[in-house]
């Protein structure tokens, strides 16, 4: 009787796990490191790493390695092409591996001592099982530097949109993600250059799409 009523109610059990929905909401911590190799005055090698944890700072929920070559085609304007491989476990069952090419143009101008960045970035996303897609990055920083004791820090504000070609439910994602954030920069030494950030995410169409994030960038230069 008792190991009949189990046969009955473990499927249950199992099938009402396996259908709950996604999360809309994340709390999450980004690092990035950069190793530079200077290849001349214009041209830079970029080797990149990226780990972001995530389901509420618990686990690893995306990994990223690649490179770039950058180049400096003026004082104000850097072309970077990069490629990124990419490996994402958003939510317990999903799983999703990436190929991304990308083009980042980054043009830099100074108004007074405010300096105003603003990166364009194409990036074409080849998937594993799924269809592939294009997408456009859009984001504005802007810094100002101040002095405490005898070092020179830079708070920044910036936001950043997506547009994307991928299919969704109800058509093309469109406009779909919009960050924005703040946080403090600094150049150490001739070496070492770090970023310590938050962010917050909205987007309508990726799960979690809503997250809060600290984050770090470490650029060490070789």
């Amino acid at each position: 009787m008792i190991l009949g009523l189990l046969s009955v109610w473990l499927p249950v059990g199992a099938r009402a796990q396996t259908s709950e929905p996604p999360p809309r909401d994340d709390g999450q911590f980004w690092n990035e490191t950069q190793i530079v190799k200077p290849l001349g005055p214009k041209r830079d090698l970029y080797v990149i790493g990226v780990l972001r944890m995530g389901r509420d700072f618990k686990r690893p929920v995306d990994e990223r390695i690649g490179g770039a070559l950058a180049f400096k085609v003026h004082p104000n304007l850097t072309i970077m092409p990069m490629y990124l491989h990419v490996t994402q476990q958003p939510f317990a069952g999903s799983s999703i591996h990436e190929h991304r090419l990308n083009l980042n143009i980054t043009g830099k101008v100074a108004l007074g001592k405010f300096t105003f960045t603003d990166r364009n970035l194409i990036e074409r996303r080849v998937r594993h099982s799924q269809r592939d897609f294009t997408m456009y990055r859009n984001r504005l920083q802007i810094d100002y530097p101040i002095k405490i004791g005898n070092a020179t820090w830079k708070p920044f504000i910036a936001d950043e949109v997506f547009y994307a070609t991928q299919t969704v439910s109800s058509g093309r994602a469109g406009w779909f993600r919009n960050r924005i954030g703040g946080g403090v920069l600094r150049q150490f030494t001739e070496n070492f250059y770090a970023e310590f950030f938050y962010v917050y995410q909205h987007d309508g169409v990726s799960r979690p799409g809503n997250v809060h994030a600290i984050g770090t960038l470490f650029r060490f230069i070789l």
